[in-house]
């Protein structure tokens, strides 16, 4: 692989993550509609803000405010200061009082806002409230508030400052009132009272001269350049602009739990998980059964399931592994899939293509074939002895043919019967180019019949549920039938049955994803085909593992 190939492989895996997440789409929609149904009670139940605003230009207490020379407007009075100031309890106070509002003052400075553009002088008022009327009087008096308060504290300020120059004042003007009492009583040696009555004279002018500029000072501390009017619309979002944001938070919130969900998935989700975990290709994928289908379905019926087993047939019989070799084992990891069933169809299709086929029924615990599979009349009489040794039944298949059948019979201990010489001899017997032993024994994860069986049958196929199989099954199971000595040709995958409306809106299923690069490639390398009649639906190989290419197979 050529590095120019890598950028082809970045669109599939792309797809294959969106599949991922949208397997779970539940989880996507149930975020969806709880964010849009969150959106929509916050409008309803939620009310209006309204947000007036009035704004005041800021003033310096100056006699001549636009005077040249000394220290300029703009440095004369903190901006900062007085934001603070119009958010001060004092504020708040005086603006209830004006109102004659019985509300804690603390929880009306909760919605005013006070801002200072920058390179102004203007101080911004923004009230909120559940009505327009309300926001406006509340920041109207507000504003009011702010500019009374200043004006107080600047009188307050020229009022002590004048009082403390009167009482300056007084004393020299007393004073001067004695010096003038002494030089009109003297007739001569009054140029020293008079020149001491010249200097209080200049003190008492310049006094007088402080407390009339005081007294001319400007009090207004500024001016309102915009009166806080009753909004037209409300501040706060709209229904529709709610029930977007709400839809947006809710879908990132689902896909969020989807990919959660996704990470935390114990079982398989693609065809490339079970050939990684198994290590063994997958020889075909079996369509879902439409309603209640019969257990035989190849030969007895049509349809795609009877396809993929008649091309997952062909496939066995071409692979190397298995050719010449007549034992086969069919097992399933735990109980949610239907071994059974992959077992008598696969026997079937090996009868179809004319090969003697024995289905040996190795459940010893509770066996069902025997009830179960369409039987020629006069074959069900028991057998005394060994249940290897016992008599066996013929299946009918229709217009294509039969095979054999040994039922399985309860007996008192099934690992002794399963490893007896009779058994070992029905698996190892010189067998015909076209004669093969198709076994089926119970899920291999419940007991141990499976391993008991797979180390002498030529080959094991693991029927796996498609949306039931786990991970860790499939390497328990490779771990134990490698251990015991057995070879795993490949995996059977089953969709089984439709599921209900819930389960497939819970859970799209896994995907088919094929090998592709970076993947860990099978154990087991499928071998070419012997030289003879090729199959109408062959496998191909990509990256060195099997991967079923049949359209049937495939087909949902």
């Amino acid at each position: 692989m050529s590095v120019i190939d890598e950028p082809a492989e970045e669109p599939d895996q792309i797809r294959d993550q969106l599949r991922q997440l949208f397997r779970y789409r539940a989880l996507v929609v149930l975020g969806l509609v709880l964010g849009m149904l969150g959106g929509g009670a916050v409008a309803l139940l939620g009310s209006s803000t309204y947000t007036a605003t009035g704004e005041v230009v800021v003033h310096p207490i100056s006699t001549a405010p636009f005077e040249a020379g000394g220290v300029s407007v703009d440095k004369q009075i903190s901006m900062g200061t007085e934001r603070q100031i119009a958010q001060s309890a004092s504020v708040a106070v005086s603006a209830a009082k004006s109102l004659k509002l019985h509300e804690d003052p603390a929880r009306l400075q909760r919605d005013l806002r006070v801002s200072n553009p920058p390179e102004t002088q203007i101080l911004m008022f923004e009230y909120d409230a559940d009505s327009a009327d309300r926001a406006a009087a509340l920041v109207n008096a507000y504003v009011r508030a702010y500019l009374n308060y200043r004006t107080d504290a600047a009188k307050q300020q020229i009022d002590s400052t004048v009082g403390k120059l009167g009482d300056e004042l007084k004393p020299l003007q007393e004073q001067r009132k004695v010096l003038d009492r002494r030089i009109a009583a003297r007739s001569g040696g009054r140029s020293t009272d008079e020149s001491e009555r010249s200097n209080l004279v200049s003190e008492i002018a310049d006094i007088q001269g402080r407390i009339s500029s005081l007294k001319s000072l400007d009090t207004t501390p500024g001016d309102i350049v915009r009166k806080g009017d009753p909004p037209a619309f409300p501040s706060s979002p709209g229904l529709a602009l709610l029930l977007l944001a709400g839809a947006v938070v809710g879908l990132v919130l689902g896909i969020l739990a989807a990919w959660v969900r996704s990470v935390l998935e114990p079982r398989v989700r693609s065809v490339a998980d079970v050939q990684d975990n198994l290590r063994a290709p997958v020889l075909g994928i079996l369509p879902r059964r439409q309603g209640s289908a019969q257990l035989l379905e190849v030969g007895t019926g049509g349809g795609n399931r009877a396809e993929a087993y008649r091309t997952i047939a062909f496939r066995l019989v071409h692979d190397q592994r298995f050719a010449g070799r007549g034992s086969l084992l069919v097992v399933s990891p735990r109980e949610n899939t239907d071994a059974f069933s992959a077992a008598a169809n696969l026997a079937g299709a090996f009868a179809e293509i004319g090969n003697d086929i024995l289905l040996v029924e190795a459940d010893l615990r509770t066996p069902r074939l025997a009830r179960e599979l369409p039987l020629h009349d006069g074959h069900a009489r028991p057998v005394p002895g060994s249940w290897a040794e016992g008599e066996r039944l013929a299946v009918d298949t229709g217009v294509d043919g039969r095979f054999d059948l040994l039922p399985g019979r309860e007996v008192p201990n099934p690992a002794r019967a399963l490893s007896s010489p009779q058994f070992a001899r029905l698996l190892n017997a010189p067998l015909g180019p076209n004669e093969k032993v198709v076994v089926v024994t119970g899920p291999l994860l419940s007991h141990a019949d499976g391993l008991a069986v797979a180390k002498q049958a030529a080959g094991v196929v693991v029927v796996c549920d498609l949306n039931e199989v786990r991970r860790d099954d499939l390497d328990r199971v490779w771990e134990l039938i490698t251990g015991a000595g057995g070879h795993i040709l490949g995996a059977v995958l089953d969709k089984g049955s439709r599921g209900t409306s819930l389960r497939r809106l819970t859970d799209g299923g896994p995907t088919h994803r094929k090998r592709g690069l970076g993947r860990r490639p099978a154990t087991v390398v499928a071998a070419p085909p012997q030289p003879g009649p090729p199959p109408p639906t062959g496998p191909a190989t990509e990256g060195g593992a099997s991967v079923d290419t049949d359209t049937t197979a495939l087909r949902p």
